[in-house]
């Protein structure tokens, strides 16, 4: 029962959010593009009333934030995969509960470009036959290809095994390219 002397405000639409949109100290060392928030991001969003649920953070929550940066292939080990499914399993449950609240999920929005979280392109090295691993001081030449991240194949594998086809996947580009912000800014339009 509400109060009556409150009125309720509350949109009921919520968009879910990699972390590191509302949280840029959360990225790998030298990739951070944003102080603190990815401004344009998070302004559009409250100029429409939308609320913002932050999705866990896969890779601080299992390397902390002193990792390093890596590639896709690195992240993919069996151990990581059940981390990420925790988490996926987690958020999917709070989609769920907000759902039978009559909420509207308006979709999931995931930083591209990432190994864990990327939608739509991933770091791989330039090598597919390169060992891995090491010293510090080696680094593998990367490149970006088209593919999903660890976590982003989980969560919507996982999303269309709970029945959520409905809610759409969008990509934000971790980099400032103009006609790739263009594309997602107008995709997250497209959803109000």
């Amino acid at each position: 029962m509400e109060n009556p002397a409150v009125k309720d405000a509350r949109s009921k639409k919520i968009i879910f959010l990699s972390h590191c949109c509302l949280n840029q100290n959360a990225r790998v060392r030298g990739l951070a593009f944003a102080p603190g928030v990815v401004r344009p991001l998070i302004d559009h969003l409250l100029k429409k009333d939308i609320g913002i649920y932050q999705m866990t953070c896969p890779e601080v929550t299992f390397f902390g934030t002193l990792r390093w940066g890596q590639v896709k292939k690195q992240f993919d080990t069996p151990m990581f995969r059940a981390h990420c499914q925790r988490l996926v399993d987690e958020i999917l449950d709070q989609v769920m509960d907000y759902k039978r609240g009559g909420y509207e999920i308006l979709g999931f929005v995931l930083m591209d470009g990432s190994p864990v979280c990327g939608l739509d392109t991933i770091p791989v090295t330039a090598d597919e036959n390169e060992d891995l691993g090491g010293m510090v001081w080696y680094t593998p030449q990367q490149s970006l290809v088209e593919g999903q991240g660890v976590f982003a194949e989980a969560l919507k594998r996982s999303a269309a095994e709970r029945g959520f086809d409905d809610i759409p996947f969008i990509s934000y580009p971790e980099i400032d390219d103009p006609a790739l912000l263009e594309k997602a800014f107008s995709q997250i339009e497209a959803l109000f």
